[in-house]
Parts: C-alpha cells; sequence; structure tokens
C-alpha cells in the first residue's frame, strides 16, 4: 500500500529581492522518514525549511507545500531555529511552555519534552544561565512539546554546540518521534546524517540536485559535487579532504 506524503513540496522557491534564495525545490515527505538537507553555506537549507515550516511571506514564497493531516498548522508542525533566543528572563520550562502556546497547555507534555532532551533536573535554570549546548536542547524540546501527540519536526542545524552524549540521546528521541510524524533537519555534518536519516536531499546554489533515501543520495561523489570539495569516505564515516583533494 501507497503511503501518502505527510508533507509535499511542490516547485517551492524563495527571493528576498533580487537574491534567489531557493528554486523550484519539489520533495515528499512520509510518516516514519528522517530526511537530512545538506549542502555548503548560503546553499538554501535554512530557506527550504522555513518555508516547509510556513514562515515566510507568500509574496516572497513560490509554489505550494502541503500538509496531509488537517487543523492548524502549529499543530502539525514545530521548528527549531539555528540560534534559539529567548528575550525575557525565563526559565527552562517557561521557555519549553511557549511551545504549547497556539496549541494549548499540557504541563506533562512540557515535563515529557523536557525528558526527552535531558534536561528534566534542569527546567527551572534561568535560560540565559544554560549553556549554549543546553540552550538548544531546550529550543528542540519547545518543538517536542508543541507537537507533543506527533507532527513535523523542522530542525535547523540542531546538534550545534551538544556534546556527543546528548547528540546520541536527542537522536534517539528523534527516532522516536518519528515513528508518529517526520523529522527533517538540516546538518553540516554528512556522517552524521548518514548514520541518523532515512531519506536525504543535497542543495546546491538553491536547488535540489539529489534526493531520495539517504544511503544512495549521501555518497562521497554525491557529496563532493554538492559542497564543492572533495570528501573520503572513513569507514562509512564521510568527511572532507584536509588536503584538498592534492
Amino acid at each position: 500500500m501507497t503511503v501518502m506524503p505527510l508533507i509535499r513540496a511542490e516547485g517551492v522557491g524563495l527571493r528576498y529581492g533580487e537574491v534567489v534564495a531557493l528554486t523550484e525545490a519539489s520533495l515528499e515527505i512520509r510518516e516514519g522518514e528522517i530526511w537530512a538537507i545538506v549542502g555548503a553555506n548560503g546553499c538554501g537549507k535554512s530557506s527550504l525549511l522555513r518555508v516547509l515550516a510556513g514562515l515566510e511571506s507568500p509574496a516572497r514564497t513560490q509554489g505550494m507545500v502541503t500538509y496531509a493531516r488537517k487543523g492548524p498548522l502549529a499543530a502539525q508542525r514545530a521548528f527549531v531555529p539555528q540560534r534559539p533566543e529567548v528575550g525575557a528572563a525565563f526559565s527552562a520550562r517557561d521557555v519549553v511552555r511557549l511551545g504549547r502556546f497556539a496549541v494549548g497547555r499540557d504541563d506533562a507534555a512540557v515535563d515529557r519534552a523536557l525528558g526527552e532532551v535531558g534536561l528534566l533536573h534542569r527546567a527551572e535554570i534561568a535560560f540565559a544561565a544554560l549553556s549554549g549546548g543546553e540552550r538548544q536542547r531546550v529550543a528542540i524540546a519547545r518543538a517536542f512539546a508543541q507537537v507533543d501527540r506527533g507532527g513535523v519536526l523542522l530542525l535547523d542545524e540542531p546538534f550545534s554546540g551538544i556534546d556527543p552524549a546528548e547528540v546520541a540521546r536527542i537522536a534517539g528521541a528523534l527516532r522516536a518521534r518519528a515513528r508518529r510524524g517526520a523529522v527533517i533537519l538540516s546538518l553540516h555534518d554528512p556522517g552524521l546524517a548518514r548514520a541518523l536519516a532515512t531519506h536525504a536531499a543535497i542543495l546546491r546554489g538553491g536547488r535540489v540536485t539529489d534526493s531520495g533515501e539517504a544511503e544512495a543520495i549521501l555518497t562521497t561523489a554525491n557529496l563532493s559535487a554538492g559542497y564543492a570539495h572533495p570528501m573520503r569516505n572513513l569507514g562509512g564515516w564521510i568527511v572532507p579532504e584536509l588536503d584538498g583533494g592534492r
């Protein structure tokens, strides 16, 4: 039986004045899938995530993004930005509670989310007093709380500043979350993308150059072209050639 896409993006584009950030991007994401969006700086990864999340002005966008599930968009998807900021003296718990603002208060969902990222014991600490990695985990927990009953998680470089043990914890939580929704995340580490994702898309110059099952897409040849830099496979972990391939 064919599984209908949870999200369908058709010919998606994004323009900031004369600057074209994204052109004719089309993807279909199904329930249970984890998509890694990879590519060099400025290739359009963040732009694609923001358009999929419905966060860009219709005046700047082209194409169509369709969510299969019914109901308010806030209950269907949650977005984690690359640099989480909070402009008030909130505790970690307060920040995670913000994820429930548009969908209804649920303190149990907030506690579950904090537990998933390993910060329930730090819940009353001021957000500003947390380390950069901890703030990133709080932002992920906020998204978890928002779509507690299942939905699409869109995360822009979610592992920035997070130590390896916590990367493993959050990767496990994302796999569990994908079983009742889907996960789409941008990553700079192609090795981590291969380890975590079921599917992948490579962007270059605002265009999707390759997309499909991660194992077939995240190859040294495709990634070398995507990053415009030679890559090497070291025991299944793809890394950049440090001497530029000379």
